[in-house]
C-alpha cells in the first residue's frame, strides 16, 4: 500500500504541501492543523471583542434554577446575570448541564478504559518538525506527540486500573528525557444524554469527552457550535422542542460515532503484550463499530454496501475503518486477487504520485513562506 496517495507520500518524506503556480502553497481542504490552544483562545477572545461581544471576567458562585432551567448566575463580584439561553462551556465540571440540571451521563468505560493522562513537553531545538501527529503504544495506553513550530507537546493517556500515576510518569519520562514539568489530568469518557436541556446547551468537555486519540476535541466544539448557530438562525422566534430533539440526536450520534471508531484502535492493537492490551483485545466493546468489523472479517475492505454500513455523521467514514483494520493487519476471509492489468494500473498510479510530490515542501519551508512579508491568506480560505 506504499505510495497509494499524495498524503501518504508527503508524510513518509516529512513533506507537507505542494507549491502552487504562484509560488504559494497548495493547502487544499484534506488536512488537519496543529493548533496551540492558548493562541487559539486568545484569537477567539480578541475576535469576539472586535465583533462587539461583551466579555465579563468573573467567577460563578451560585446557579439559580426555575422551571425553565437556569434562572440566573450569581457572580463572585456580586453581579447577577441572566439570559434566555446559556451555553455551558465549563469543561469537565459541566456546571450548568451536569451539576445544576442533573442531566444523566452515559459512560464509554466498557470501550475506552483510559481515564487519566500525564502531560508534558519541551521547547523545540534541533528536532525534525514532522507534518503529522505521532501516536505511540505504551504499556497501559498510548502516547501522543504533537508538533508545534516552537514546542513539542507529549502526553501519555493511560488506565489508572492498570498503572499508578507514578509508574505512568516514570514510563513517560523514560522515553522522553527532555520533558520539563508534567501535570496529570483526570477524565471520564462519555457524553451526557442530552446536550440541550431546557435553556442550557453544553458544548465541548461539558457535553462529552473521549481521549484525544483522533484529536477530536476542537473539531467537536466547532461542529456543535455551528449546529447551534444554524438551529438558532432557523428557529427565529420559534425555538421549539422538535429543534432541540434534533440537535440532541445529532449530539448523541456524533459522540457515539467517535467512541465506536476509537474502539477499533484498541480491539486489534497487537504492538505490546501487556495486561492492559490483553484486556483491551479481549474485552473492549466495539459498540456501533461491530457491524462494520463483522462485514470486514467476512468480506475484506469491500465498498459494496457502504451505503448501509456508513453513518453519514461519522467523520471517519468507512474508509477510516478500513484504514485501521488493514493497517493493523486484521485478517479477513474473502480475498480479492488483482489481475495483471489491475496491478500494472496500480504501479502506474504509484509512480505518478511519487513524481507529482517531488516538488513538495518541508514544514520549515512551508512555514517560511507563511511568515514571509508577501504572504497573504486567500480571502475565502477560512469561509464557512
Amino acid at each position: 500500500m506504499e505510495n497509494h496517495c499524495v498524503s501518504s507520500v508527503l508524510m513518509r518524506r516529512d513533506k507537507v504541501f505542494m507549491p502552487d503556480k504562484k509560488g504559494g502553497l497548495d493547502i487544499g481542504d484534506d488536512v488537519g492543523y496543529h493548533l496551540d490552544n492558548r493562541r487559539l483562545a486568545t484569537f477567539l477572545h480578541n475576535y469576539s471583542v472586535e465583533q462587539g461581544i461583551g466579555v465579563i471576567d468573573d467567577l460563578v458562585v451560585q446557579v439559580h434554577q426555575d422551571e425553565q432551567g437556569v434562572a440566573g448566575l450569581q457572580m463572585e463580584s456580586g453581579q447577577h446575570l441572566s439570559a434566555d439561553l446559556y451555553v455551558d462551556c465549563s469543561g469537565f465540571a459541566s456546571l450548568l448541564l451536569g451539576k445544576t440540571l442533573g442531566e444523566p451521563f452515559i459512560s464509554y468505560a466498557d470501550t475506552l478504559f483510559c481515564d487519566r493522562a500525564v502531560i508534558g513537553g519541551w521547547e523545540r531545538s534541533a528536532e525534525a518538525l514532522h507534518p503529522y501527529t505521532t501516536s505511540e503504544t505504551m504499556s497501559s495506553g498510548w502516547c501522543w506527540q504533537i508538533e508545534h513550530e516552537e514546542r513539542i507537546n507529549r502526553g501519555y493517556v493511560y488506565a489508572s486500573s492498570f498503572v499508578t500515576d507514578e509508574q505512568a510518569e516514570r514510563e513517560f519520562r523514560a522515553g522522553n528525557p527532555l520533558i520539563e514539568d508534567t501535570s496529570v489530568v483526570h477524565f471520564r469518557s462519555g457524553r451526557f444524554e442530552r446536550a440541550w436541556c431546557k435553556n442550557v446547551v453544553a458544548i465541548g468537555n461539558s457535553a462529552g469527552f473521549v481521549e484525544p486519540l483522533e484529536a477530536t476535541a476542537i473539531g467537536a466544539i466547532c461542529t456543535a457550535s455551528k449546529a447551534l448557530a444554524e438551529t438558532l438562525a432557523e428557529a427565529g422566534d420559534n425555538l421549539n422542542d422538535t429543534l432541540r430533539r434534533a440537535y440532541n440526536r445529532y449530539h448523541a450520534r456524533n459522540w457515539d460515532s467517535i467512541a465506536d471508531f476509537l474502539a477499533v484502535h484498541y480491539k486489534f492493537n497487537n504492538q505490546l503484550d501487556t495486561e492492559f492490551w490483553r484486556c483491551a483485545r479481549r474485552y473492549v466493546d466495539l459498540r456501533g463499530a461491530a457491524e462494520i468489523v463483522d462485514y470486514y472479517l467476512e468480506n475484506g475492505p469491500s465498498q459494496l454496501w457502504r451505503v448501509t454500513l456508513e453513518d453519514t455523521l461519522c467523520r471517519f467514514r468507512l474508509d477510516g475503518y478500513y484504514t485501521l483494520l488493514v493497517g493493523q493487519k486484521v485478517p479477513h476471509k474473502r480475498m480479492q486477487v488483482p489481475t495483471l492489468k489491475e496491478r500494472e494500473a496500480w504501479q502506474k498510479l504509484q509512480k505518478a504520485i511519487v513524481v507529482h510530490t517531488q516538488q513538495a515542501l518541508s514544514v520549515p519551508e512551508a512555514l517560511a513562506r507563511v511568515h514571509a512579508d508577501e504572504w497573504q491568506w486567500k480571502p475565502e480560505h477560512f469561509a464557512a
